[in-house]
């Protein structure tokens, strides 16, 4: 069973965890450019991780932006999708979110997953974008 969801800083051990997830997720799985899925924002990004043993089965990161808080590079590992683990990194990034005064949530969703988005209080903004060679849709959960 996956256990609680860990804050941690680029300069974390379980750091590598969270990109070998993503490197699964999102080069392997949905042929995104390696180059792509690393950026900038890692480096100053609040990251977060599920372990399950001593592997990440689950990561996020969060950056601050204009006044709202950005989440992205949602992953969970193929055989755990559906088990409620994306759902509880996105109500933490939401508690965050609120605690932070945060004025909004945003993040940029593949297409395929904003109904998963739009359950937790997100609603596309904007039309649907390519990123990476995937349709996306800007999401946005104003906090209250």
């Amino acid at each position: 069973m996956a256990g609680e969801i860990i804050p941690i800083r680029s300069d974390s051990p379980l750091y590598a965890g969270a990109l070998r997830l993503r490197f699964d997720v999102f080069v392997v799985e949905q042929a995104v450019p390696a180059d792509v899925e690393t950026d900038e924002l890692d480096a100053d990004a609040q990251h977060y991780v599920v372990l399950e043993g001593d592997e990440v089965v689950a990561t996020m990161r969060i950056v601050p932006y204009d006044g709202a808080l950005k989440v992205g590079r949602v992953a969970v590992r193929k055989d755990l999708r559906g088990t409620g683990l994306g759902r509880r990194l996105l109500e933490e990034a939401i508690r965050i979110g609120a605690a932070q005064g945060a004025r909004a949530l945003v993040l940029n969703a593949q297409v395929s997953a904003a109904p998963f988005y739009r359950k937790l209080g997100f609603v596309e903004e904007g039309p649907i974008f390519d990123e990476a060679g995937i349709p996306h849709t800007r999401m946005v959960r104003v906090m209250a």
